[in-house]
């Protein structure tokens, strides 16, 4: 048996009975959390818990580290004299053999230098595939790039969500042990109705943010008059312009409904009645939402942008369009016989490739024979 600590400052907010907002990154952790728990491992979770409420019957057997305080300390300095001596104290007193972290950027080459003077594993996920390419730059510097790639340079293994950041990783960090393996799924509840005619709406999930792309959202909503679609989300901070802009737009549309926050609990139901889920993202790595809704034998709509391996077109799990128009074309062109195809598909395709626990095995023989 082997003792894991995951980093992660949002996972908290999973955990709570009282859920908050977090993102992909966390919803996948959890699912590595679920699945290492199950194969015997002995796991631990580094987050924020200062002012939060009860946490889920399931979650009650999760070992969980403080994470510093937020509000203590100068800015910059308090990185210095309190934060980086609190997490090197945490870490060697929890004593992982690994050390996992979702999200890699500037603090990965702190958790490196933790990792390399304690003699521990230090695994870091890719989350998503702008982490590492020139798009990096639209909300980081070159400064925090710099120290993002240090820490990518002193792990022990990298995970890799697709053969996109899989040859990147390759390429720019020869020698490093990476394997793309895909993101575990865990699932409480049983959703997977195959009765078409109760789905009603078309499903827009996530945060609303930039890299969501709200403008075609509200492009693909006025096109399609004749559907309804249901948005689920909520703001993560302040909007960008452009955000804010098409939304305000979209509560205009006569045939858009705003939901708001979702708890775990409820996504699935959600998804459920959904005739699709739409994804308008500029850019993903593999988004939860999807195997959430292949889950429930909902297919996809998205773009060229986010189509992962290109597993939608190769395993017939949704319609992939260039653009509104694009889509608009191919959505009336659509047959019933066609749907129930992509329905079928899409739930045998995550039970598949996405369980949690057989994915939570091949890691640990993979780590075992590394």
């Amino acid at each position: 048996m082997a003792r894991f600590l995951f980093y992660d400052d949002k996972i908290i907010n999973l955990l709570l009975q009282e859920e908050k907002p977090s993102g992909g990154a966390a919803v996948q952790a959890y699912g590595w959390i679920k699945g290492l728990s199950e194969a015997g491992q002995d796991i631990y979770v580094m987050t924020n818990i200062k002012h939060n409420g009860p946490l889920k019957e399931e979650c009650n057997d999760i070992n969980l580290v403080p994470l510093y305080d937020q509000q203590k300390g100068i800015r910059w300095l308090r990185w210095i004299y309190y934060r980086f001596p609190y997490i090197y104290k945490k870490i060697k007193h929890t004593h992982p053999d690994y050390l996992y972290q979702g999200i890699p950027g500037w603090t990965s080459f702190l958790l490196g230098l933790i990792c390399r003077q304690l003699n521990i594993k230090y695994i870091l996920r890719i989350s998503n595939d702008y982490l590492l390419d020139n798009r990096f730059y639209r909300n980081y510097s070159i400064m925090h790039r710099f120290f993002q790639r240090m820490g990518i340079n002193s792990t022990y293994c990298i995970l890799c969500q697709n053969d996109y950041q899989l040859s990147i990783i390759k390429k720019e960090f020869p020698g490093k042990v990476a394997i793309k393996i895909p993101n575990p799924i865990f699932l409480k509840n049983d959703f997977n109705s195959s009765d078409d005619s109760a789905r009603k709406y078309i499903a827009w999930l996530g945060l609303y943010q930039y890299q969501k792309n709200i403008q075609q959202l509200y492009e693909i909503a006025y096109l399609l008059k004749e559907e309804q679609f249901q948005i689920a989300g909520q703001e993560l901070g302040n909007c960008d312009k452009e955000t804010q802009y098409y939304l305000d737009k979209l509560k205009q549309l006569p045939n858009v409904k705003f939901i708001g926050f979702l708890h775990r609990d409820q996504v699935l139901p959600f998804l459920s009645k959904a005739k699709f889920l739409l994804n308008t993202s500029h850019y993903e790595g593999f988004s939860n939402t999807f195997l959430e809704a292949m889950s429930v034998r909902t297919p996809i709509l998205s773009s060229q942008n986010v189509n992962p391996d290109s597993i939608i077109t190769k395993y017939n799990l949704g319609i992939v369009y260039k653009d509104a128009l694009d889509l608009q074309k191919k959505y009336f062109h659509l047959t019933s016989e066609a749907y129930k195809a992509m329905s079928c598909n899409a739930f045998d395709y995550v039970a598949q490739q996405h369980d949690y626990r057989i994915l939570s095995e091949r890691l640990i023989n993979f780590f075992s024979k590394n």
